[in-house]
């Protein structure tokens, strides 16, 4: 008898130790025993926001609408975790659902079903977590968006920066401009050849002034970029006038053995300019003395 009495308060702990851990756990544990009686602890009637004593399993199915994580697909009795342990004697670890319930919670459930019958769930809310990762992901998708535009903007800044930076001006009848400012690198003197050969082909000009009075300081490199540039414009068969090379430029020049003899030069924009328009005014009018001296034999 003593034995039995030691078994009795011994089971009797269990029990109460087993009540209090279900009562104190800071998760929602809902049990539904073999009858289909479902019983919750104080955390899971805090979650769920109301009280599902009186709830048996015939009413799991109406009183519990969930979705998958997304929070728009409803659980089909196949993919439902309370169904899956209940009907299938399945284990779900971390699933991760939804409910509209208490204003719309996001939910980390696990279920075991019971030896005896029944299942055992544990919910743990995640909505402040989930909120803060939407609220994240959306701040993220704002930023590469904004990043997007952002790069966007610095292209048509570049362009902007580009087409400033090696104007091509239409200064007379088949005559163009290029003045030059700054330094001239690798890239920028690319950009100016490509501009630049592409406004003679389009205006058909004979004559290209690159005036070289922003430019205060030049090397070898720099140096051979232009004399590589007045190479092409004679290749598509217009003339190259230098004009405004500083007198630390020259004195530079020289010094590096630069040779610039091979080029027309002119001390300013304007003394190139009407050099221009007189050799073309001379060329025009060649072919008309021509024809008089002709007639007159």
């Amino acid at each position: 008898m003593p034995e039995q009495d030691d078994r009795g308060i011994s089971q009797a702990n269990t029990d109460g130790l087993l009540g209090m851990l279900f009562d104190e756990n800071p998760d929602g544990v809902f049990v539904i025993d073999v009858s289909g009686k479902l019983k919750i602890n104080a955390a899971g009637k805090r979650i769920w926001g109301r009280d599902l004593e009186d709830v048996t399993l015939e009413d799991v199915g109406r009183s519990f609408i969930v979705y998958d994580e997304d929070g728009v697909t409803p659980l089909t009795p196949e993919t439902d975790p309370v169904i899956g342990a209940l009907v299938r004697g399945e284990s779900h670890r971390d699933r991760v659902i939804f409910s509209k319930d208490n204003g719309g919670i996001y939910l980390s459930i696990s279920a075991r079903p019971l030896p005896g019958g029944g299942s055992v769930f544990v919910y743990t809310t995640t909505t402040e977590s989930r909120i803060l990762a939407n609220e994240l992901a959306q701040r993220n998708t704002e930023l590469a968006a904004r990043e997007a535009e952002n790069r966007e903007l610095i292209g048509r800044l570049r362009v902007a920066v580009d087409e400033l930076s090696t104007p091509v001006l239409e200064l007379w009848d088949d005559v163009l401009a290029l003045p030059v400012v700054g330094l001239v690198d690798t890239q920028r003197s690319a950009t100016m050849t490509e501009r630049l050969l592409a406004e003679i082909v389009r205006t058909r000009s004979r004559w290209v002034i690159v005036d070289l009075t922003g430019v205060e300081l030049i090397d070898t490199s720099t140096a051979d970029r232009f004399l590589k540039l007045a190479r092409s414009v004679q290749l598509l068969g217009a003339k190259c006038l230098i004009t405004g090379i500083q007198p630390a430029v020259g004195q530079t020049l020289v010094e590096l053995g630069v040779e610039f003899s091979h080029l027309e030069t002119h001390r300013n924009l304007k003394s190139a300019l009407e050099a221009s328009i007189r050799a073309d005014a001379q060329r025009k009018a060649a072919p008309m003395s021509w024809q008089r001296s002709g007639a007159a034999r």
